[in-house]
């Protein structure tokens, strides 16, 4: 028979190792990081959807709502103050074009810019190949949470719109998302 002191001795030596093996586990563990498609985001609702003028030589009318149900979306609010051919997320984008739309993905980018001064950027710079949309009374910058208006001024911003037409969501507009430039390269490089 095994006496009492032993037990003990045993049970703890017995606890001790498996201690000891789970702090290796956590510690050599590899966590691996979490894409843009499995991320879910805490609070998502309908994107809110506008409509507004291509800058384009053709000058359409580009509705948000033609796209939601059959398309992912990525929508920038760029500087058009700055001008699209000095925005780093706009240039990206762009370049990177034909690999983030090769799934069906559309692009779509805003500022308060007027139509004839993006236009003047293609002039310079060469087209884009997604719409770059002119909303100069910051209706839909507001819609989005994108105009400060204590300061007065736009601001910028990407957004990941979902085939449904949900786009994450905080303190009461559309969230943009946090490391733009992250989620560009993540969406060029996934297949």
């Amino acid at each position: 028979m095994v006496s009492g002191k032993f037990r003990d001795v045993l049970i703890l030596t017995v606890l001790a190792g498996v201690i000891l093996a789970l702090c290796v586990y956590k510690l050599t563990r590899t966590n691996r990081p979490v894409s843009a498609e499995e991320a879910v985001p805490i609070n998502v609702q309908p994107a809110p959807t506008f409509e507004l003028l291509d800058s384009s030589e053709t000058s359409q009318m580009v509705r948000l709502a033609s796209f939601i149900g059959r398309h992912r979306i990525v929508l920038l609010f760029f500087d058009g103050a700055a001008g699209a051919d000095q925005d780093a997320h706009l240039l990206r984008l762009r370049d990177q074009y034909d690999a983030i739309t090769a799934d069906g993905t559309k692009v779509i980018a805003v500022s308060a810019a007027l139509p004839q001064e993006n236009r003047s950027v293609f002039e310079r710079s060469g087209e884009f190949p997604f719409p770059l949309l002119s909303d100069p009374d910051f209706r839909v910058h507001r819609m989005w949470g994108r105009y400060d208006e204590q300061r007065d001024v736009p601001r910028q911003g990407l957004f990941l719109i979902d085939r449904k037409g949900d786009v994450a969501w905080a303190d009461g507009s559309p969230r943009p998302v946090d490391d733009p430039q992250a989620i560009i390269d993540e969406l060029a490089t996934r297949r």
